[in-house]
């Protein structure tokens, strides 16, 4: 299968490449980074360069392609129960890590989507993270360090990954899709800020994401012009499913954060209306963070299980009136 390529993760790869030259890895990782952006492929390099028989996350020798393919014994992607890891879960993997590896000397637990998990199931991971048995690594990947207790971060290497940018989702879009007109590719790489895993989902045909992307450029269309009331019928529309509101308030922020970018000469942009952000940067600057901090705020509050109706009537009223109409 060759190595993993990962794509605009160049910080990531210098700081594991280092790691491995030395022989000496941290035990916990953390990964953040926006929905799309490769977390999970960069938690398997990271294994690979832990478990790969040749020391080089080479992708090719039997361990590598195991990790790859999901089926290594010494990689236990920790399943949840419920919709966010429970103390239960958590209790199980602590008292499976005292347990020697099976094929390797070492043995790593992933940790995958943590955003929303409660402080009592990190508390319950603590002590296992601080002070592991040698053989065992932990990896977490979550939107946001926010999601992690401070005492969990002081005792892990904290990688953010970045979208890739246009360039790099381009050359990752036509390895993928090679048989894509080019024009396409491009449109699409665009329209969703160099985030590869965005773009290779709308390119599958995913729907759901398509509608998404059309409701926030609409929102941002009604934004610019005051449009209060549509702009919170637009964001009632998804707020009876919290993972889809949560998506596109996040992808709404980000479009803000163009606006903002752009009123301040910048060019390059990360979001999925580059109308919209054109017509939002023409607004106070101010007032375009006051509505990225309150898009931050509403996202954040997803995970605190609000009430997602008034927490889009809320999100609403914010953003036509921090554009001060």
């Amino acid at each position: 299968m060759g190595k993993l390529t990962l794509y605009g993760k160049a910080p990531l790869l210098h700081a594991v490449d280092a790691m491995r030259q030395s022989g000496r890895f941290v035990h916990s990782f953390i990964i953040t980074g926006e929905k799309g952006t490769g977390k999970k492929t960069a938690a398997l390099y990271i294994t690979m360069s832990l478990l790969c028989e040749k020391g080089t996350a080479c992708g090719e020798c039997r361990e590598c392609r195991r990790i790859v393919s999901d089926s290594h014994p010494d990689l236990r992607i920790v399943e949840k129960a419920k919709k966010t890891y429970s103390v239960e879960d958590v209790r199980t993997v602590v008292s499976d890590s005292i347990i020697s590896p099976n094929d390797c000397e070492r043995k790593v637990y992933l940790f995958t989507d943590c955003d929303g998990w409660s402080d009592a199931a990190q508390n319950a991971l603590l002590k296992a993270v601080e002070d592991p048995p040698d053989p065992v690594y932990f990896i977490f990947t979550g939107i946001k360090a926010a999601s992690f207790l401070g005492t969990l971060v002081s005792r892990s290497m904290v990688l953010n990954i970045n979208p890739a940018g246009h360039e790099e989702c381009m050359a990752a879009l036509r390895e993928r899709f090679p048989d894509r007109d080019g024009a396409e590719l491009e449109r699409v790489s665009k329209a969703l800020g160099g985030n590869i895993g965005s773009c290779v989902e709308y390119l599958e045909g995913s729907e759901e994401l398509m509608e998404r992307v059309e409701l926030v450029r609409r929102i941002s269309a009604c934004a610019a012009q005051g449009d209060e009331y549509t702009v919170s019928a637009l964001l009632n529309s998804v707020s009876s499913d919290r993972t889809a509101f949560e998506e596109c308030v996040d992808m709404f922020g980000t479009v803000i954060r163009d606006a903002v970018s752009l009123s301040l000469g910048r060019t390059e942009l990360l979001g999925c209306d580059e109308e919209g952000a054109k017509k939002l940067s023409a607004f106070d600057v101010q007032g375009l963070v006051n509505i990225y901090d309150a898009c931050t705020a509403a996202a954040d509050s997803c995970a605190q299980n609000c009430n997602t109706p008034a927490a889009a009537g809320l999100l609403a009223s914010r953003i036509v009136r921090s554009l001060r109409f």
